[in-house]
């Protein structure tokens, strides 16, 4: 049986518990996370897990790993301080469901960026929310995302193709280009043997990448998976100092967004990227509405 607990955001500062047709009413959230408990979880899984550099680094990971537990409380207790929360997340606990399910329905990106694997109990002993036996998953929903086109019917398959876009333009910081891969591709031997065909993009545009999927000769690639950084724009003036650094204009992708009913010369301000290569290996922030 599947059983899903709804955090859904009206708002930065409010939130309603849902669970079974049951919800807690509108409720009052701060965010606990300080901009060092950010930076810390951000070098901690950008930096560290890619090029640690010995024992300075691991004795800073430690620091971190320790603050995770407090991490996991103060959000815990923003949203389910609320006696009606806390019956409704207790309900959904100790149900004996297999399949449970967290879904973190919000339009901002700093409430869908919160580290919410990390909820955490410790007034019942409990471990990181996601490491619970029956196994809980966490998503994010973006609300409005899901119209449009109708989702297609997934047939199986013996074996399925993984498309890896390894995106490292040169304005960005540094990442392995083969730290992430390797991982993926040990962990599909150990549990997929034969069952999985890599690909790798070159280079890595969103021009090749749309030439590639649309490339009917080719076998159809079943996971895209990108491999890189992402911006967030606060207030635009990223995506404005790439369009002054633009010269002529942009291949034919971003022209079939425009004609598709999409804007991608609007970039407002908030606006999350991908950063893909461009012709010269520099960055080119993609939006989600491109992407898509």
């Amino acid at each position: 049986m599947s059983l899903e607990l709804n955090l859904r955001f009206a708002g930065a500062d409010r939130v309603e518990v849902r669970l079974a047709g049951d919800d807690s009413g509108s409720l009052e959230f701060s965010n606990p996370l300080t901009e060092s408990d950010r930076d810390d979880m951000r070098w901690y899984l950008e930096t560290y897990g890619a090029r640690s550099i010995g024992d300075p680094d691991d004795d800073q990971a430690t620091r971190v790993r320790k603050k995770l537990p407090r991490i996991g409380k103060a959000l815990f207790d923003a949203v389910f301080s609320d006696r009606a929360a806390q019956r409704l997340f207790n309900d959904f606990q100790d149900s004996d469901g297999t399949d449970r399910q967290l879904t973190i329905s919000a339009d901002h990106a700093d409430l869908l960026s919160l580290p919410w694997e990390l909820l955490h109990d410790s007034a019942t002993g409990g471990a990181f929310l996601f490491r619970e036996h029956p196994a809980v998953s966490i998503r994010r929903r973006l609300p409005g995302a899901t119209g449009g086109r109708t989702s297609y019917t997934v047939k199986s398959k013996d074996t399925l193709r993984l498309l890896f876009v390894v995106s490292r333009p040169e304005e960005s910081g540094f990442l392995d280009p083969r730290a992430d891969p390797q991982a993926v591709m040990d962990a599909l031997d150990a549990e997929a043997p034969g069952r999985v065909e890599c690909e790798f993009l070159r280079p890595a545009t969103i021009d090749a990448l749309n030439d590639r999927l649309s490339n009917e000769s080719l076998p159809p690639a079943d996971i895209v998976h990108f491999d890189g950084h992402g911006v967030f724009d606060a207030d635009g003036r990223i995506a404005d100092s790439q369009r002054k650094n633009e010269v002529g204009d942009r291949d034919d992708v971003r022209d079939r967004t425009r004609e598709a009913g999409g804007d991608d010369d609007s970039d407002p301000a908030g606006m999350g990227y991908l950063l893909f290569e461009d012709a010269d290996g520099k960055r080119d922030l993609v939006s989600a509405e491109l992407f898509a």
